[in-house]
Formats: structure tokens, C-alpha cells, sequence
């Protein structure tokens, strides 16, 4: 299936027949997402797998995979992020049944059904709560350090106000 485009779906049908709706998701083409990143290179694989869940209603497990480049929060660099997620999910018809429904914390989430389902914008809220609140790189020296490195020497912040009191007496 092609990058370009993520089709929208009939969750009801999908979950009826137990089908599979698979592609792949470019970041370019998930503006939110994109813009938590270092760049808007790479895709992500999907799978939605409609079912129907132990209590009868429509449902579908999600899952994703793919690598994203974000920013450290340390050095600023570019760091891989690899998205590796598996979501379940249970269908609603309206919003007055989702409004109803007890706040728990099942591993299944309900969510809005619909014939014309926008499975891109569920995609991109995945691949966003999948990235971590502060990327960093598993070994990263950090900003000062990195200059230190560079510069061949140990600075100390303190140092030049130790200087700028001494120049003042």
C-alpha cells in the first residue's frame, strides 16, 4: 500500500468480518507528529485487525511499527526513536454511549465508530503518545560537555564570577 494516502475504514464491517486493514503511514504525512520530530523522514507500518471483543462489541487491535527521528533534549542532536506499539480499542456508535461509559483503565479504549473511520488520525495520536515525554540518546554528553570536548578544556561556570568579584575589589 502506498505512503501517500491512509484510506478511511468501515470499523462496524471490519469488525464484523474480523478483516485487516495494513499500509504505511508516512511522517511527512502526519502533520502533528511531524512536528514533534527532528525531521518528517520515515514511515510507520500499521495493522488494524477488527474483532469483536468479549462482551460482543465491535473492536480492533492496532498495531504499529517504524522508526521516527526526534531531538534530544540533552545535546540537541537527531536520535532514532523506534515505535513499536500494539492498542486495543472497542467501538462506539454515538457520543452519548461514549460519555456513559465508566472511566477505567482496561487495556481496551473505546473509541467513536464510524463508516468513514479516520484511521490516520488515530495512527498519529498512536505514534505521538508513543514518543517519550524527553527523547535522549542513550549515551549523550549534553551540550556543555560536548563544547568542553571541543574546546579542549574544562570550563566551570562559576569561575568567571570568581573573576568578576576579583575585578571588582
Amino acid at each position: 500500500m502506498s505512503t501517500d494516502r491512509v484510506p478511511s475504514c468501515d470499523v462496524w464491517e471490519l469488525s464484523r468480518r474480523r478483516g485487516t486493514v495494513q499500509g504505511e503511514l508516512a511522517v511527512s504525512n502526519a502533520p502533528r507528529l511531524a512536528a514533534a520530530l527532528a525531521d518528517a523522514e520515515g514511515t510507520l507500518r500499521y495493522r488494524l485487525t477488527g474483532r469483536v471483543d468479549e462482551l460482543g462489541r465491535p473492536a480492533a487491535t492496532l498495531d504499529m511499527h517504524g522508526t521516527v527521528r526526534a531531538r534530544c533534549d540533552r545535546c540537541g542532536g537527531a536520535v532514532d526513536l523506534p515505535i513499536d506499539e500494539q492498542a486495543q480499542f472497542f467501538f462506539v456508535a454515538d457520543e452519548r454511549q461514549l460519555d456513559e461509559l465508566p472511566i477505567d483503565e482496561s487495556a481496551e479504549e473505546p473509541l467513536l465508530g464510524s463508516r468513514r473511520f479516520d484511521l490516520a488520525a488515530l495512527l498519529e495520536d498512536q505514534a505521538i503518545l508513543a514518543l517519550p515525554i524527553s527523547p535522549r540518546h542513550d549515551r549523550c554528553a549534553g551540550p556543555a560537555e560536548v563544547d568542553d570536548k571541543l574546546a579542549g578544556e574544562t570550563r566551570r561556570p562559576f569561575d568567571a564570577l570568581a573573576a568578576l568579584k576579583k575585578s571588582r575589589r
